[in-house]
This record gives structure tokens, sequence and C-alpha cells, in this order.
């Protein structure tokens, strides 16, 4: 998507939401749109001030409570802290307990939702595996091994 087409995309937005096009406001959604790293506000804050070197954390912040309450990203709560999910399509989440690091999978075709939900529209659909990374998996086994190993050696000292 070309940048034009990406800004008319988001005055759209704006206008449906009664906001103002700023350029703090276009930043924050051009860097969202469709990310799939699953950054915190910091290194969303990070990415932005770059090219925007006056705007603030707590306005960052801001802009993406917003554009999670326009449907345009997903807050992700329950994690160490806030992060935000520029795919908004029902997928899941694995999420490394050590690293914080998040990864994307796709939801079978098939839904698993309750056949029955009277009354309730569901909006968004979310399922998160928590556990280790490959990279935390590996380092953590490799910690274990070594600590067996001194343990090993300091029986044969005493």
């Amino acid at each position: 998507m070309n940048n034009s087409t990406e800004y008319a995309e988001f005055r759209i937005l704006c206008q449906a939401h009664g906001c103002r096009c700023t350029p703090q406001r276009f930043a924050v959604y051009s860097y969202m749109k469709d990310n799939r790293t699953h950054p915190d506000v910091n290194r969303i804050w990070e990415h932005v001030s770059r090219s925007i070197p006056s705007i603030t954390r707590e306005s960052v912040f801001r802009i993406l409570m917003e554009l999670s309450d326009f449907g345009v990203i997903n807050r992700m709560d329950k994690l160490n802290e806030a992060h935000f999910d520029g795919r908004v399509s029902d997928h899941g989440h694995l999420i490394c307990e050590s690293c914080g690091s998040v990864m994307d999978f796709d939801l079978p075709e098939k839904t698993f939702f309750p056949q029955d939900m009277p009354g309730f529209t569901a909006r968004h659909t979310e399922l998160r595996i928590s556990g280790l990374c490959a990279s935390c998996s590996a380092a953590s086994g490799q910690l274990a091994k070594h600590g067996e190993q001194d343990k090993g050696t300091e029986r044969k000292h005493n």
C-alpha cells in the first residue's frame, strides 16, 4: 500500500470517529497498520519519535488507545505490559513467559465458538498459549545442563 492510499484510509477513519488527522496520529497508525511484531508502547514511541521528536510517550499511548477503540488495532492486556497488535483478524498468540515475545498463529478454519450465545455478538476472537519460546527453552535447557554438571563437579570435589 502506498503512503497516499494509507493516508486516504487514515483520513476516512478519523472522519468516521470525529478526530483530527494529525501527523502524530498518522505516524502511530502507519507504524501499527498490519504490524506483526506486537510492540509495546515504548517500542512504538521510539519508532515514531524518530520522525516526530516532539511526540511524548503519553501521546503515543493515548493514540494507541484511540486506535484500539476504533477497532484498527487490538490491545493485548494481561501481559507484563500492554502490547498492541496490528493484525485485527481472528488469530492466536504464543507468549513467552521468559522474554515476553509474542508470535502469531492462525486459528483453525472450523470455529470453536459455543453454538449457543444468545444476545452475545463476538467482536474479536483470540487464543493465547503461554510457555517458553524456542530461544528461551534452549537457554533454560543449557542452564539446567550446566547446573547439573556443576552439582556433579561439586560432589566429586567434596
